[in-house]
């Protein structure tokens, strides 16, 4: 009888587990459907993505038809921004000494003339020991000849005054009294000399902004033992910048000229050609870039530069509608209402954030010109979590 009620029991236990676990397995069905409902997938089995007008919306897409234009043959070189002479000033140390707190103020920051940018803490090297040395003697002979000076002219007061009225006289004792005076005050004078010294010698000295402006270079760091007359910032006052371009000797010079950083392009126009061929077999020609473009430009960066020569017609395009790929840049097409395709495209020049195609598109085709990489996203999402 006992062993068949444990067979019962485990049987009960062994449903137990098994109504659990079907119960666990239609819980994540009904999560993994929930998901799927939330998040459609809305890439078809040829690859195409089919939206509504709503989930158009909300991928901000914008369309427009492809047209030909004109847009000049570049060619991709590298530069190096630099600040005219009259425009940059160097903050050097002051003193030898160690700066022993952080810079208050960090690379990029804007500041006015007079503004603290650090201070040290003197240490004197060894010429200056010696000096101070020297300097520190003579000043303790000279107290200690004042202090002599005084000893004596109080041992006098006291005499003139055991001796006056009787034999000396108040006119005397009235020289003895300021003699005394005059000694002390002498003493006193040469004791707050060496005080001040030494206070001038270890306080922590100021090094502040010679002019207003940008810090463009920053290579003071904490700990750091300078010498006097060592740079430790360099300020850029706001204004027009040089681009120092190097190009082969033969290149003729470009049209146009744009600066090429991060989220924008910056136009510039060329001041000189160079000259002379470095060591490394290039010229170096300067461009310009004004103020009110500059600002976004640190002095010393090296910076993308298209040089733009001639003009040729394509196929022109925002550079938002490219969407870049590891192989091939592309682009997505309309081609019917509400269904996309990848299309791959050959960029040929890139200028003024405008694009002209090779190749991969035909005028009047219909293009994203901004969303194309929600839509990619879409084409991603569906790879990694395919429908069924």
């Amino acid at each position: 009888m006992h062993e068949i009620r444990g067979y019962f029991v485990v049987l009960a236990v062994s449903a137990a587990m098994s109504a659990a676990c079907g119960g666990g397995r239609s819980e994540q069905a009904e999560e993994a459907e929930a998901m799927k409902a939330a998040a459609p997938n809305r890439v078809q089995a040829d690859g195409s993505i089919r939206l509504t007008s709503g989930d158009r919306a909300a991928l901000g897409l914008i369309v427009q038809a492809a047209t030909e234009g004109d847009l000049p043959t570049t060619t991709l070189r590298f530069g190096r921004v630099v600040s005219p002479a009259d425009s940059e000033a160097q903050v050097v140390a002051p003193v030898t000494g160690r700066i022993m707190r952080p810079p208050r103020v960090q690379l990029g920051a804007t500041v006015a003339a007079g503004t603290p940018l650090m201070e040290i803490q003197p240490v004197l090297d060894t010429p200056e020991r010696i000096t101070v040395g020297t300097e520190a003697a003579v000043r303790q002979g000279d107290i200690d000849a004042a202090q002599r000076e005084l000893v004596k002219a109080e041992a006098e007061a006291v005499r003139a005054r055991a001796l006056s009225p009787q034999i000396v006289s108040a006119a005397q004792l009235q020289q003895a009294e300021t003699t005394v005076a005059t000694a002390r005050a002498k003493l006193e004078g040469l004791q707050a000399a060496r005080t001040a010294e030494t206070t001038a010698r270890t306080q922590a000295v100021d090094v502040a902004a010679p002019i207003a402006g940008t810090i463009a270079e920053l290579t003071a760091t904490v700990g750091a033992l300078v010498t006097r007359g060592d740079v430790l910032a360099r300020i850029v006052r706001a204004g027009a910048l040089w681009i120092d371009v190097s190009v082969p000797p033969d290149d003729p010079v470009g049209d146009r000229y744009e600066v090429t950083t991060p989220g924008h392009s910056i136009p510039a126009r060329l001041v000189a050609r160079g000259r002379l061929t470095d060591a490394g077999g290039t010229r170096t020609d300067r461009l310009a870039v004004e103020a009110a473009a500059a600002s976004t430009l640190t002095p010393g960066a090296t910076v993308s530069v298209q040089i733009g020569r001639g003009t040729m017609r394509g196929i022109i395009l925002p550079e938002s509608a490219i969407v870049p790929g590891v192989e091939s840049d592309s682009v997505f097409v309309e081609a019917s209402p509400g269904v996309f395709v990848q299309r791959p495209v050959q960029v040929a020049a890139r200028f003024a954030g405008q694009v002209r195609l090779a190749s991969g598109l035909k005028q009047g085709e219909v293009v994203v010109l901004r969303g194309g990489m929600a839509l990619q996203g879409e084409s991603v999402r569906s790879q990694l979590h395919p429908a069924g």
